[in-house]
């Protein structure tokens, strides 16, 4: 079977021309060649079970990446909304830290600080239907969701041993391996969005890329 085109530019590591803004008919705003994909991560210290270790800095890498598609953005860009739905990227990042934190949570039953939760809750499921917050800045939306991480979710699952047990808490059954694959998706498909507001805004954001290298498990 002959390789097509697009099969032999991937496997080549190359893309497609993106156009500019201008050219797709939106308002021109600066595009952004982003922050290389990585792969090579290095788990934190101090974790009970090493394949959570690693999971956790799966998910600190997905959020880095998150992080890369939103801090250039002004205001204007974070509270974008399109058409008649209710998200912004402002919403999917305040999301994001409070599906983390609220996940954790049920993992580990370890209380989520008060003024955390203050900060957090408006990312809640529960308000995605209504209209998104507006006013938050890029670095404060990213400061948020590290103090989610370091603060809350990684010290709690540090101590974590076994993460095969299957749970049943507040009407769901799981395991912590299966929480942490739950999480990953969700920082990732919300990525997504995030990176096709950021488009229809004005603004391309290209993720460059790096050797597919990983670590072994240790």
């Amino acid at each position: 079977m002959r390789e097509s085109p697009l099969s032999r530019m991937a496997r080549d590591g190359l893309t497609l021309p993106r156009p500019s803004a201008l050219n797709r008919g939106m308002k021109a705003n600066q595009d952004k060649v982003g922050r290389p994909r990585r792969y090579n991560l290095t788990p934190p210290a101090g974790f009970a079970n090493s394949e959570l270790a690693h999971g956790v800095a799966l998910l600190q890498e997905l959020a880095e990446r998150v992080y890369d598609q939103i801090n250039d953005l002004p205001g204007e860009a974070l509270d974008h909304a399109v058409q008649d739905t209710t998200l912004t990227i402002s919403m999917l990042v305040l999301h994001m830290a409070w599906a983390e934190a609220n996940w954790v949570r049920r993992i580990t039953t370890a209380d989520i600080p008060d003024p955390l939760m203050k900060d957090i809750k408006k990312g809640s499921i529960s308000k995605l239907s209504e209209p998104p917050p507006p006013g938050y800045a890029a670095s404060t939306l990213i400061e948020l969701c590290r103090r989610v991480q370091k603060d809350y979710s990684q010290p709690a699952l540090a101590d974590i041993e076994d993460i095969d047990g299957v749970l049943t808490k507040e009407g769901s059954t799981f395991s912590v391996r299966g929480i942490m694959g739950q999480l990953a998706w969700h920082w990732t498909y919300h990525s997504g969005q995030i990176g096709l507001l950021r488009l229809l805004w004005g603004s391309d954001y290209q993720w460059r890329g790096e050797d597919i290298v990983a670590l072994p498990p240790r």
